[in-house]
C-alpha cells in the first residue's frame, strides 16, 4: 500500500515518507508524512496513520487478510487543533480490507459536525462510500448530504447551502502500467444556494458525466456539464433564471497506444525534472517535456506526431441555454487533417508560431436561436448587449434569419473560411 500511495502522490507533485512502524504479532502501526505542493508555493503536511490487523484470524475476517485504517491529521500544529475542534469524537477514516488475491474494498466515513471559526459557523453533514479494486477494476461510490455556511457580517448576513453530492465511477485498465483505463465517472449536486448582500445565487439538478470507451485501437472520450436551472442576479439586479444549461464535448479517434506512451512520459517528468534541474529558469519549468532526456522528448514528440497525424476529431455536441422564448444552441467540430503533412521540427516550430496550425484545420462552428431566445440572452449579460444588437448583426451578415429563427454558419477548412456561406477572404 505504501509504494502505491508513494507512486500516485509522486504523480502529482508530493513526497510520501515512512515517520514510524511497529510491527507486533497480529497488529501493526505505520505513520507517514505526506506533503502537498501548495499553490502559493507553501507546502502542506498531513501525518497518515495506518493502523494494520493482520495475522491468520486478523479481526477474525478470514484467512490471509488483513484490516486497515487509516487516518489523517495536519501536522502544523494550529491546523492540528482546529481539525480536533471540527471532529473531536471522532476522525474521518478510510478501512480497508486487503484479501488474498490483492483485492481491496476500502470504506469511507467522514463524521457530520459542526465548527465556528472567526463568527463563521460552517455545519456539514456526514459522507461516506466505498472503493473497490479488483484487479485492473475500481468501482467508486461517495454520498454526501451536503452543508450549510452561515456568516452574520455587520448586519449583513450570508448563507449558504450545497445539497446532497454523489460521485460514482469505474474504471478498467489494461494493466498496472495503463495510465488511461476505460470507464465512467458522475458527479451529481442536487442543489447549491448563496444569499448575501441583498442578492442570491441558485443552482439546481448539476450533473458532470465523462466517459472514456476504445473502439478498436483509438479511444473515444466524452464529457457532459448539464444543470437543470441557475439563477443570478442581472445586470440591473434582478433576478435572471436560466434552464436546461448544457455543455457536452467529445474528443474521437485518438490513437491509444503513442497517448499511453506519452502520457507515461509526461507524468514522469515533474519528477525528474525537481531532481535533475533545480537551476533552470521558470521557462523550462513551464515546459512539459523539460525534465525528459532527449531521447524522451523525441520520442515524446513522436507519439504527438502519431497521435495527431491519426486524425483526432473535437466535437461541440452541444452548447445550449433554454431561454422562456426558446433554446440557444451552438455545436461544433474541430479536426487537424493537414497535420498528416507534419515532420518533426515542423512540430516542435508550432509552439512558437501556433498560427501555423490554421492551414492544417478544419473549423465549424453552428449557431441556432430564435430571436427573442439571442435577445434576451444578450440582455442578460450587459457587455454582450452592449457591443452589438441583433439587427446589426443580421445586417452584416454575421447572423441568418428565417421567420424568427436565426443562424451562425463559420468554417475554417484548412486555411479557407467562410461565414454563412461567403468568404471571408
Amino acid at each position: 500500500m505504501t509504494g502505491t500511495l508513494r507512486a500516485r502522490a509522486a504523480a502529482s507533485g508530493a513526497q510520501v515518507k515512512q515517520v514510524s512502524y511497529t510491527r507486533g504479532f497480529t497488529y501493526s502501526t505505520q505513520v507517514l508524512r505526506l506533503t502537498l505542493p501548495g499553490s502559493t508555493g507553501a507546502s502542506q503536511t498531513l501525518l497518515v496513520t495506518n493502523d494494520i490487523q493482520h495475522g491468520p484470524l486478523p479481526a477474525l475476517k478470514g484467512v490471509g487478510q488483513a484490516t486497515v485504517t487509516t487516518t489523517f491529521r495536519p501536522e502544523d500544529p494550529q491546523a492540528q487543533a482546529a481539525y480536533a475542534r471540527a471532529f473531536p469524537d471522532r476522525q474521518p477514516q478510510v478501512q480497508t480490507v486487503i484479501g488474498l488475491a490483492g483485492d481491496t474494498h476500502s470504506r469511507v466515513d467522514v463524521p457530520g459536525g459542526t465548527l465556528t471559526e472567526q463568527g463563521t459557523t460552517v455545519n456539514w453533514q456526514a459522507l461516506g462510500g466505498t472503493v473497490d479494486v479488483q484487479g485492473n477494476d475500481t468501482r467508486l461510490n461517495l454520498s454526501w448530504p451536503g452543508l450549510t455556511v452561515s456568516d452574520p457580517g455587520d448586519g449583513d448576513p450570508t448563507t449558504g447551502t450545497i445539497g446532497r453530492v454523489t460521485l460514482t465511477g469505474e474504471n478498467r485498465r489494461n494493466g498496472p502500467a495503463d495510465p488511461i483505463g476505460l470507464g465512467r465517472a458522475s458527479l451529481t449536486l442536487d442543489r447549491a444556494a448563496l444569499q448575501g448582500d441583498g442578492a442570491s445565487m441558485n443552482l439546481t439538478g448539476l450533473n458532470i458525466s465523462a466517459d472514456t470507451a476504445a473502439q478498436g485501437n483509438y479511444l473515444n472520450s466524452t464529457v457532459k456539464y448539464d444543470v437543470g436551472t441557475l439563477s443570478l442576479p442581472g445586470p440591473d439586479g434582478a433576478a435572471q433564471s436560466l434552464r436546461d444549461l448544457q455543455l457536452h464535448l467529445s474528443l474521437g479517434h485518438l490513437a491509444r497506444e503513442p497517448l499511453a506512451r506519452l502520457l507515461v512520459l509526461l507524468n514522469d517528468a515533474p519528477r525528474e525534472l525537481d531532481g535533475a534541474q533545480p537551476g533552470q529558469p521558470d521557462s523550462a519549468v513551464s515546459d512539459p517535456l523539460a525534465g525528459l532526456s532527449a531521447a524522451q522528448q523525441t520520442q515524446a514528440r513522436a507519439d504527438l506526431l502519431a497521435v495527431l497525424q491519426d486524425n483526432p476529431v473535437l466535437t461541440l455536441d452541444r452548447l445550449n441555454v433554454t431561454q422562456p422564448a426558446g433554446n440557444v444552441t451552438l455545436t461544433g467540430r474541430l479536426a487537424l487533417p493537414g497535420a498528416a503533412r507534419l515532420n518533426d521540427s515542423q512540430l516542435q516550430a508550432l509552439s512558437d508560431q501556433p498560427a501555423a496550425l490554421l492551414p492544417l484545420t478544419d473549423l465549424q462552428l453552428k449557431l441556432s436561436a430564435t430571436w427573442d431566445a439571442l435577445n434576451t440572452l444578450f440582455g442578460n449579460f450587459g457587455p454582450l448587449a452592449q457591443m452589438a444588437d441583433i439587427d446589426t448583426l443580421i445586417s452584416a451578415g454575421y447572423l441568418t434569419r428565417s421567420g424568427d429563427q436565426l443562424g451562425l454558419d463559420l468554417r475554417f477548412d484548412q486555411g479557407r473560411a467562410t461565414l454563412n456561406g461567403q468568404s471571408m477572404e
